[in-house]
This record gives structure tokens, sequence and C-alpha cells, in this order.
């Protein structure tokens, strides 16, 4: 007994030994993939990060997020895990440096007594933008009938810039903390498609950076155009995303 004993016991422990071995190899490299997953996408117009949806379909829905100004594709895409998981989530890199990884869609600058976006700088961002979209569409096999564009801050900005005058390539915006541009009303033109974009607007009401007032000036405008926004004021939250706004916009998204 006792050779028998021996004889299936090495076995048994060569057995563990691989196995705990292939446990502490798997253990070690999830980081890594998880990692990978988030590694920084370079092959289109924009830089960006990419979350995949948890269950992948020809209809999966697309939501392209853009940073505000002086911060990068990372800020957002922290959100991933608050945000519609059967979504893929891509966070765009804005393509001007200003150095120390901080990125801008547009300089500033006055006119008329107003500060304003400098428009060749917005019209190259608003260009670079629209080009992702279609891109995306492509390499992750997306609905393009889904398509998603959401901002914070001068991402928000952005999300009005692209959506009021190229439409056709979303089904909705969502800016947050944002505001529309005066120079923009003029490139807007009312089609089919505008007519049925929908739109998601979030501001907190003690907002220092980007007036609350900007927001009800965009919603009357919008809704001056036979649109029906959907407007939420979030009280006493200033220049920030809070969960409250995250839950709103999570339903709004997931409408049909």
């Amino acid at each position: 007994m006792s050779k028998t004993h021996k004889f299936v016991g090495i076995p048994n422990q060569s057995i563990l030994m691989k196995l705990f071995k292939t446990l502490l190899l798997f253990l070690f490299l999830i980081p890594h993939l998880l990692f990978a997953q988030s590694e920084l996408q370079a092959d289109l117009a924009l830089p960006y990060l990419v979350r995949q949806p948890n269950k992948k379909s020809v209809h999966t829905p697309v939501l392209i997020l853009m940073h505000g100004y002086g911060s990068n594709e990372a800020d957002l895409f922290d959100l991933k895990d608050n945000l519609p998981q059967n979504f893929l989530i891509i966070s765009l890199r804005a393509p001007m440096p200003m150095g120390n990884n901080s990125y801008q869609w547009f300089g500033m600058e006055m006119t008329d007594g107003k500060m304003l976006g400098n428009r060749i700088d917005i019209a190259n961002s608003v260009a670079k933008v629209k080009a992702m979209i279609p891109a995306i569409v492509k390499k992750y096999k997306a609905d393009a009938a889904q398509v998603y564009l959401s901002g914070f801050s001068q991402g928000g900005m952005m999300s009005f810039e692209v959506g009021l005058t190229s439409p056709e390539l979303l089904k909705g915006i969502a800016p947050l903390s944002g505001k529309i541009f005066e120079p923009l009303k003029a490139q807007v033109k009312v089609t089919a498609a505008f007519k049925k974009l929908r739109i998601f607007i979030g501001h907190g009401d003690a907002d220092n950076r980007v007036a609350y007032s900007f927001a009800t000036e965009a919603n009357r405008y919008l809704k001056e155009m036979n649109l029906n926004p959907e407007f939420h004021t979030y009280k006493q939250m200033g220049h920030s995303i809070n969960q409250d706004e995250l839950a709103d916009l999570n339903k709004w998204l997931n409408q049909p």
C-alpha cells in the first residue's frame, strides 16, 4: 500500500503544482490584459481609448466622449463603468496639445467683446470628429443608426458643433456643462435628420466656469428650432459631473 500511495501521490503533487503555476500566471496577466483593452489607439483621425460592450451584436450602440479644456482622453473614460455596459465607449483626445498631457479642442478669443471659440480651430476639430464617426462604426462593426456624442465643457460645446451641423451622423448628442456659440447658429440647417436628433443637456446651476445661463439659452434656442431637448438642472453642482447626472444620462441613452 505504501508503494501504491507513493506512486499516486507524486503525480498529484505535480499536477497541483502545474495548476498553481498556471493560476499565478493567469492572475499576473489579468491587469496586463485589462490595460491592453484600454491602451491608446492611434489608427484613426484622433487618438482614443476604447471600452468594448459586454455583449456584441450587429446593433451595438456607440457613445463617443470628448473631454474638456486642458484634459485628455483618460478623463471621461474613467466614467466607463458608470455608463451602459451594452455600449461601445470611445473617448477621444482633442487635437491641440497644451503640454503636460493636456489638450484642447479650440483656442478662445475675444470677438465683438465676447469670449468665443476660435472658428478655425473649431472647424478643424469638428472635421476630425466627423471623420471619426464612420471610421469607428466600420472598425468596431457598430450600429451607424445608434451613435451618440457627448462631451464635458469644451467637449460639450463640440457636441453642439458636430451634432447641429451633421445630425445625419448621429442619433443624439449629450452636451454636459457646455454652450452654443452664436456663430454656430448660422451653420444650422433644418433637415429631416436635424428634426430627429435627440438631445440631452445637463448643467449645474452653481457652475462658475461655463455659466448655467448658457444651458438655458441653448435649451431655449433648440426649442425655437422645434427640437425637444431633455434638459436637466443639477442643484448646487459646479463645473463637474455628478452621480445624478450620470444616472439621468444612462436613462436617456437606454431609451429607444
